[in-house]
């Protein structure tokens, strides 16, 4: 507390001697003026001070001293002065006197931060003298305040042309900030010469602001250096619709030559989104689409107009104009895609399509323009039916889908079934076949020649939508007309071949009588163990076409054959079929290939094979007889390993009340004794000798030499 009061105490004391020094000063001749204020200069920060001090400079008549005084002041805190405004009046008074001027333009510059007023003697300074760096240092004053009136910006404006680079950027962003400047002057700012920092303030408000002005902003989009101010320049133009064609033309120049892509890219998307569709514009966009050397340039342009045909009829007639012209292939095939969209909506533009067909010489364009008749309403089923017969698969295929939307009447059907020789033509998109299969499957009572078509189709068509719809129709024709709706060599090669069953069944049972040869040979096809699928989705057993075969063909030696090659081929362990095939061998035995064939049954299915040796041994009894026994021996002989044995000792151990069943085991070991070694074979050899009632150990000693006593004692050893 004591330090605290021995300051103010000191600061009291100063302010009181400074306050009298200054009270001496107008006593005292110039050189100790000097001297007192020299002095009492060191106390100006005490508010009473300075405003003595300003009051002895108020009265000073000597130039160079109150100029020194004022000079002194600029250390100071200016708000402490009590009048400003007096102040002020002072510093205005100097102002005009070439002593001290720069001083004087400091303070009024510091002044002006906190009394307002201070800058209207700036302004009027700076309009009246030239001098560059005074004028900087005057506007580098006005510049600082946050706050500006109208005055402030008035000036700004006035002097907008005047200012060199460096402050005039400033003056243009506080001009900006307050909405000063006007549409010339922008357009002025945004000259070439314009140096880049100011431009990009302008550009940034015309951004903000959604200000547009078109001229500059062209000028900029053809040549400015900048990519980035380029591309400002696009979006800019692309804020409000493009209705003039030197707006577009920059903007194509831009599309076309500039390097950077991004600008590039924003230059399309103003095509696509911000082009107004005046007469004018129609007309240049005609004009570039045709002089347009790059292709893919072009078709970019025409995708970016499609969305805008429906709403423009200047651009649609202007688009079929350019069609008479000598453009390029896929240009030309585009506009016909795009025009093609408004065909369905546009009877006029239908008509126009309609001669645009038979004048246009191109199939890949008749194509495209079909595409587009082909979804309109009306008769047009002449137009389909010339295009069937064009060469080029486009124009048949946009001919099939305008057919496809006749409705399938009864006065129609003369005119669609003219379309099923399509069916046969496989360079046709797949599915457009199928529905055409399916729309002629359902028409009643179809003419021969189109059941002839579906007929062809089972021969050569592999996919099944196609093929499902193909039986059918010949199912309605067969159904119609009887046995004269059957291809017989088609269901053959359905069976044999495709192993397709569809249409057969149950067709072939009805009008068997027709053509007993030819459906013969379709029921020993569908038999083939590879359409086994195809009969259990027809539901119909290889047993219920061999009773249909022996009830209405009898059994002959094809049947026999067949039966013996099932027997040989067939795994008797999950066939039920066994019984029927045995059955029918024993109804026809004297066949000339039974003979081997049922041995070779024996051998390859006798053992652990399925094979019934009970029926089996029925039937080599009708064939052979009393020679059985005989036969058995010598298949039994010519067997030279133990798998061949093993059958024949299966059947007979199966067999086993068989009359001759020990002779034929006596047999075996007379000629394979040596097999006994061999234990699976022991195993049954003995099986079947109990099963025959017979002492396996007295048939091995009655029939089996004993081993000589050489064999017995070894080789021995020598002396």
């Amino acid at each position: 507390m004591q330090i605290t009061e021995a300051i103010k105490a000191r600061r009291s004391s100063n302010r009181e001697q400074a306050l009298m020094l200054l009270d001496t000063v107008h006593l005292s001749d110039t050189e100790n003026k000097y001297n007192l204020l020299a002095s009492a200069a060191h106390y100006l920060n005490d508010p009473e001070v300075l405003n003595k001090w300003i009051g002895i400079a108020v009265t000073e008549t000597d130039t160079r001293l109150r100029a020194d005084m004022l000079y002194r002041i600029t250390g100071s805190n200016l708000q402490a002065i009590p009048d400003p405004a007096a102040f002020m009046q002072l510093l205005v008074s100097v102002l005009q006197q070439d002593e001290g001027r720069d001083t004087v333009l400091w303070l009024l510059g510091k002044l002006s931060l906190s009394f307002p007023a201070a800058k209207h003697p700036l302004i009027d300074f700076y309009q009246q003298h030239n001098n560059a760096d005074t004028r900087r240092l005057i506007l580098a004053w006005l510049l600082i305040p946050k706050t500006t009136d109208e005055t402030d910006l008035a000036f700004f404006n006035s002097i907008l042309q005047e200012t060199d680079s460096d402050e005039k950027r400033l003056v243009i962003s506080r001009l900006l900030l307050h909405d000063k400047l006007n549409i010339d002057q922008i357009t002025q700012l945004l000259q070439p010469m314009t140096p880049a920092a100011i431009k990009e303030v302008v550009l940034r408000y015309c951004i903000d602001r959604s200000i547009v002005p078109e001229v500059p902003l062209s000028v900029i989009l053809r040549i400015d250096p900048e990519p980035r101010f380029r591309h400002w320049a696009i979006l800019l133009l692309a804020v409000h619709s493009v209705k003039t064609v030197a707006v577009l033309d920059a903007i194509m120049y831009a599309l076309k030559n500039d390097q950077d892509a991004r600008v590039r890219e924003a230059a399309l998307h103003v095509f696509a989104y911000s082009i107004s569709l005046t007469p004018e514009t129609v007309a240049y966009l005609n004009y570039c689409l045709s002089s347009e050397t790059n292709t893919q340039l072009a078709l970019q342009l025409l995708q970016f107009l499609a969305p805008h045909t429906s709403q423009s009829p200047e651009l649609t007639d202007a688009l079929f104009y350019l069609l008479q012209q000598n453009l390029h292939a896929s240009i030309t095939l585009s506009i016909y895609d795009i025009l093609g969209r408004l065909v369905p909506s546009h009877p006029a533009m239908q008509e126009k399509f309609i001669m645009a067909y038979e004048q246009e010489q191109r199939d890949d364009a008749k194509a495209i323009i079909l595409k587009a008749l082909s979804n309109t309403m009306g008769d047009r089923h002449e137009l389909y039916l010339k295009s069937l017969r064009s060469p080029a698969a486009g124009i048949r295929e946009w001919a099939i889908e305008g057919l496809l939307t006749i409705p399938l009447t009864r006065g129609n059907v003369p005119i669609i079934i003219q379309a099923a020789p399509a069916l046969l033509q496989p360079e046709l998109r797949l599915e457009l076949r199928r529905q055409l299969a399916r729309k002629l499957s359902v028409i009643p009572n179809l003419p021969a020649e189109t059941v002839a078509v579906f007929a062809r189709l089972n021969d050569h068509e592999r996919d099944g939508d196609i093929l499902r719809s193909a039986t059918l129709a010949q199912e309605k024709a067969i159904s119609h007309s009887g046995a004269a709706g059957i291809d017989w060599e088609q269901w053959l090669h359905k069976a044999d071949v495709a192993h397709d069953l569809n249409g057969i069944f149950p067709h072939i049972w009805f009008y068997f009588s027709e053509n007993p040869d030819m459906a013969k040979q379709v029921l020993y096809a569908c038999m083939n163990p590879a359409n086994d699928n195809a009969l259990y989705a027809q539901n119909i057993s290889e047993a219920d076409i061999l009773e249909f075969m022996i009830a209405n063909f009898g059994i002959d030696e094809h049947l026999i054959r067949y039966a013996i090659s099932r027997l040989l081929q067939a795994d008797l362990r999950t066939n039920g079929m066994l019984y029927h095939y045995l059955l029918i061998i024993k109804t026809y035995p004297l066949v000339t290939e039974l003979q081997p064939a049922l041995w070779q049954l024996l051998e390859l299915r006798g053992y652990r094979n399925g094979l019934n040796l009970i029926q089996l041994d029925e039937l080599l009894r009708i064939i052979w007889g009393d020679d059985l026994e005989n036969q058995f021996k010598q298949r039994i002989a010519a067997q030279q390993t133990v798998n061949g044995m093993m059958p024949y000792l299966q059947y007979i151990s199966v067999n086993n009340n068989w009359r001759a069943a020990p002779a034929v085991l006596k047999s075996v070991l007379e000629h394979h004794a040596a097999m006994l070694d061999d234990t699976s074979f022991s195993n049954l050899f003995k099986e079947a000798c109990r099963n025959a009632g017979v002492d396996v150990d007295k048939l091995i000693r009655t029939t089996v030499p004993p081993p000589t006593q050489k064999a017995e004692d070894g080789p021995g050893f020598a002396d």
